[in-house]
């Protein structure tokens, strides 16, 4: 019998359309101290150079870059993974991301981190249809190479 038709793809310009981010990342230190950079609100100002709020705590509040991004820890297990709810204040409005940070520890000095962040909406308030691009830069550049630079864990790898 002959394939029955696929459906047709969702409109990238859907309101109800999110994408998924993937991202895996090389740090040269112990997975404890990357961990630390997202948990440790001192460090994530030494990076972010903006206030923040981060917590460890079911419910904590989270607030980045003087709040560009909010949101809360929804779970947090030291030095190995962290769970959050994820919005962009571009975003429209109710839209939160799911970010799941892993942190593995693959030697001595040597952690390798994995960002999963699902439910990211494909455009922002101001009409913007590329947000996945634009949530996986900002990751990249303003997050994980800031903190390499910082805390001198490696070589910038996006920037």
């Amino acid at each position: 019998a002959p394939a029955a038709p696929k459906p047709a793809a969702p409109s990238s310009s859907s309101s109800n359309t999110t994408d998924t981010i993937n991202v895996k990342v090389q740090f040269n230190a112990p997975a404890k101290e990357v961990y630390e950079c997202f948990t440790v609100p001192q460090r994530v100002m030494a990076y972010t150079q903006s206030k923040c709020e981060v917590g460890t705590q079911p419910g904590s509040k989270l607030s980045l870059f003087d709040g560009s991004i909010t949101g809360e820890c929804v779970s947090a297990t030291p030095g190995e993974k962290l769970v959050w709810l994820w919005r962009q204040a571009a975003w429209p409005e109710g839209k939160v991301s799911t970010v799941t940070l892993t942190f593995e520890q693959q030697g001595p000095g040597s952690t390798e981190l994995q960002l999963r962040q699902t439910g990211v909406p494909a455009q922002d308030v101001h009409g913007n249809s590329n947000m996945r691009q634009v949530v996986e830069e900002g990751w990249k550049r303003n997050i994980f190479d800031r903190i390499k630079m910082v805390f001198g864990y490696g070589n910038p790898q996006f920037s």
